[in-house]
């Protein structure tokens, strides 16, 4: 993508609304300013200066991983984000310095060393909209909700909006485009339902994760070699998991996971209890003398929904939805952010090839494309959380005999050097799953399952006692 050119004219009379301040909103409007004389995002919350938690994004107080493909976006379109970042105090680690512990090992480590910013959630929104606030063609317009689409002749025209403050008024806001990036509270199903538009289809899959967050004091000097640690226990049997990231002023965010409903505790013994319930000790062992910063903080999370609005017969022209409108994932997976910049991409790409005489229904056409950002990081959450027989929702047919495949690519990617560097790329939704059904890597697995059928599984280890060899740099994957 290069969203670095001056705006184009093509829409330069036009006014984009965009519905939500949150990661997908910013991603979005910053791809707007490039096609439309005027963006407003408009934002439910009283959005500061500062990088504060706010009510409209809960699961902002907790972990949140950048994954590569998010992060290559954000560096294209911000090009100063990441430097302005590490100025002001976020963490910097080679990509060397993750371990990430699943399927009863220790996954090798990024094929290729890159130096990765790691900032808390809040942190990263306060310069994403510091970089928008400085683009002349945006303005945010905070503590107002949208009400009502207005729509005339099919067209959308513009909002209702009304004000959050004790005054209550309310006033319609023309323009052209309208983008609901508003998140899982998204009211559009209700919006189209009024508008005699029908009711959307919808895809649902339970998985009843429940998460605790504490922020520590990193050691100046930690006796391990990490800096960034994520554990998943092995369904379905265990449901459990933990990640230490390192955020900004020399933090660890510590976030502790639990699916179905197995909650992890809001009390201090509770907390380090549940992590030392974890199959690895390292979590445990890194934070059990460590200085709390923060209290624990708790969130809690349904299920995976996919809104299918490319199904839909007709849509309001000049409306989309995008983000977690569209359709969000479980979170312990950490696919969010980076699947809204995928998308924003993908936006700037249909944007660019619109013919300036033949436009009309491009946002149904935009709409139905958004499929093939969405599929893959879909498959992925669904299947892993298909592991669990409890969990409700349409099995699709072939469930499990991807989640063996899958089980046998993440073995293999504690030391098969190829597997490794697709598998990163598949996870880090860099590559689509086809990359992972290359003859090799199906040689491979096979080969591991006559292997695994030989012998019993080992005990887990920790880190320390993990191998550290790394698999031949290929490619690299990072681009940070």
């Amino acid at each position: 993508m290069s969203i670095t050119s001056p705006a184009s004219s093509r829409f330069d009379q036009q006014h984009a609304i965009v519905i939500g301040g949150s990661m997908a909103g910013l991603l979005t409007a910053r791809v707007l300013s490039e096609h439309f004389k005027q963006v407003t995002i408009i934002e439910r919350d009283h959005l500061t200066d500062g990088a504060e938690s706010r009510k409209g994004v809960p699961q902002g107080r907790h972990g949140h991983v950048l994954l590569a493909s998010g992060a290559v976006v954000l560096a294209k379109i911000f090009p100063d984000l990441f430097p302005k970042l590490a100025q002001d105090g976020a963490a910097v680690h080679s990509s060397s310095d993750a371990r990430w512990y699943q399927f009863g090992v220790w996954k090798a480590p990024f094929p290729v060393e890159r130096q990765a910013v790691y900032p808390s959630r809040p942190f990263l929104e306060q310069h994403v909209r510091a970089c928008l606030i400085a683009r002349e063609n945006v303005r945010f317009i905070d503590a107002c909700e949208v009400t009502q689409l207005c729509v005339k002749e099919n067209q959308i025209t513009g909002v209702v909006l009304r004000s959050r403050t004790a005054e209550q008024h309310e006033e319609n806001l023309a323009a052209n485009v309208v983008i609901d990036a508003s998140g899982r509270g998204s009211r559009t199903p209700q919006w189209l339902a009024s508008l005699g538009y029908g009711q959307v289809e919808e895809s649902s899959i339970r998985s009843d994760v429940g998460y605790v967050t504490r922020i520590y004091r990193r050691p100046d000097q930690p006796p391990f070699s990490w800096r960034l640690l994520i554990v998943y226990s092995t369904p379905p049997d265990e449901k459990r998991a933990g990640y230490v990231l390192p955020i900004e002023d020399d933090q660890w965010m510590v976030t502790l996971a639990g699916m179905l409903r197995n909650y992890p505790p809001d009390d201090e013994e509770g907390f380090l209890e549940f992590a030392r319930s974890l199959p690895t000790s390292d979590l445990y062992e890194a934070i059990k003398d460590a200085e709390p910063m923060t209290p624990i903080v708790t969130y809690k999370y349904t299920a995976n929904r996919w809104r299918h609005y490319e199904r839909m017969m007709r849509l309001p022209e000049g409306f989309i939805v995008m983000g977690d409108a569209l359709c969000s994932f479980n979170p312990v997976y950490g696919q969010g952010m980076s699947v809204a910049a995928l998308e924003a991409t993908l936006l700037d790409t249909f944007l660019r090839k619109q013919q300036p005489d033949n436009i009309a229904g491009w946002t149904q056409r935009f709409q139905k494309s958004l499929v093939k950002v969405v599929k893959n990081p879909w498959k992925l959450a669904t299947s892993d959380d298909f592991r669990f027989p409890e969990n409700e929702g349409k099995r699709p047919f072939g469930t499990d005999l991807f989640n063996w495949y899958m089980r046998r690519i993440h073995e293999l990617m504690a030391s098969n050097p190829l597997v490794t560097l697709r598998g990163y790329q598949v996870l880090l939704l860099l590559k689509p799953l086809s990359v992972l059904f290359d003859p090799r890597i199906i040689w491979a697995v096979l080969g591991k399952e006559l292997a695994s059928r030989q012998q019993k599984p080992g005990a887990a280890r920790s880190t320390h006692e993990a191998s550290s060899s790394t698999p031949t740099p290929t490619e690299d994957i990072i681009a940070r």
